[in-house]
């Protein structure tokens, strides 16, 4: 087979998820280069020429994608936030995308790859309203007793007006109704005006990653995100580069910057329009990334490479992944998730199960 410039290749994408939450976000950046998009949800289709948009590989037949070993194919790892394994698939194909990056993967053969938004949470063709004129000082929508997000809560509590919908306790939505949000669960269109008249979007780690969806659904809609970093961790400069992201180590900080830049709204614009810029501008710039990658790694053939360092390898390798995206206080919380977990179930499940969103 002739293997084409990657602007001229085009492939199939082949979705292992019946409505998947990515769908969005992967025909934006992968648009360029996917003729057809099909979905099979049984680990059944293998084609040439083809990117397998796949999650929980370690759950699957590994029978599955060795028929895909010799072709010009690539994965897209979705949801593997706790480095469950699985790795040794990767092989399989020319080359891998995956979300939450680590450095134990090789990105000669592994491209990192940010989580983006969710579907119908993607901006189109809306118009941005400048920060200093909307409504919410800052707003969150989700759940909120888990890992930072009650450190967020409480801290920005007092900076009104704000919106708070709080998804998973009588209490979160007792402080939703005094807040002046719905009470019921919010879809995607009513999400995204809320963050279309938001300033600040706090953004509290996920399920066990610092990095969450709500980072890049804010971006869509002009709201500026407020990111953590760890102590000598910052994981959004490493995984996305230089960005104007306000990145705090604390909620306290967030706090202390938010009252700072309020009263000054030429300020808050200024911040606005710099992560809009820059996010629109990085989306673009990650799209030719990918162009790349496909065409280098098609031209090179199969991989005889694991694709992972031996670092994924050591003993308890993912605790140690896992902790460095925690705080004490988070880290606290996740030990009696652990501990509930064992408790109720009778065994330690730290990865993802299916159907478990990176929120």
């Amino acid at each position: 087979m002739t293997l084409l410039t990657s602007s001229d290749q085009k492939y199939t994408a082949i979705w292992q998820a019946q409505k998947p939450l990515e769908e969005d976000w992967i025909k934006e950046i992968l648009g360029p280069f996917v003729n057809e998009y099909v979905v099979d949800a049984r680990h059944e289709i293998v084609l040439d020429n083809a990117i397998l948009l796949d999650a929980f590989t370690f759950l699957h037949d590994r029978g599955y994608y060795e028929r895909f070993r010799g072709r010009n194919a690539f994965l897209v790892h979705f949801l593997d936030e706790t480095y469950a394994g699985g790795y040794d698939v990767y092989k399989n194909f020319r080359g891998v995308i995956r979300c939450f990056w680590s450095d134990a993967f090789d990105q000669r053969y592994v491209m990192k790859m940010a989580l983006g938004y969710t579907r119908g949470r993607g901006r189109g063709d809306a118009f941005l309203l400048p920060a200093s004129q909307r409504k919410y000082v800052w707003s969150f929508v989700g759940q909120t007793r888990k890992a930072t997000r009650p450190d967020a809560i409480h801290a920005l509590a007092g900076l009104a007006p704000h919106f708070l919908s709080s998804s998973d306790s009588p209490a979160g939505r007792s402080a939703t109704k005094a807040a002046g949000g719905g009470q019921q669960p919010l879809g995607p269109r009513e999400f995204s005006e809320v963050l279309s008249n938001t300033v600040f979007a706090p953004s509290p780690m996920g399920n066990v990653n610092i990095e969450c969806f709500r980072t890049y659904e804010a971006l869509e809609r002009g709201a500026v995100p407020i990111i953590e970093k760890r102590w000598g961790f910052d994981y959004y400069r490493s995984l996305l580069g230089d960005h104007p992201m306000p990145t705090v180590g604390s909620w306290i900080e967030a706090r202390r910057l938010i009252q700072a830049m309020m009263n000054n709204g030429d300020e808050i614009d200024r911040v606005q329009r710099e992560c809009v810029d820059w996010w629109s501008g990085y989306k673009r710039s990650y799209t030719n990334k990918i162009a790349d990658f496909l065409e280098s790694r098609a031209r090179a053939g199969s991989v005889n490479h694991p694709m992972v360092s031996k670092l994924s390898s050591m003993p308890g390798w993912r605790l140690f992944e896992i902790a460095r995206h925690h705080n004490a206080p988070a880290m606290l919380r996740r030990v009696g998730v652990y501990a509930s977990r064992l408790f109720k179930e009778g065994q330690l499940l730290v990865g993802y199960r299916p159907g478990m969103k990176a929120d």
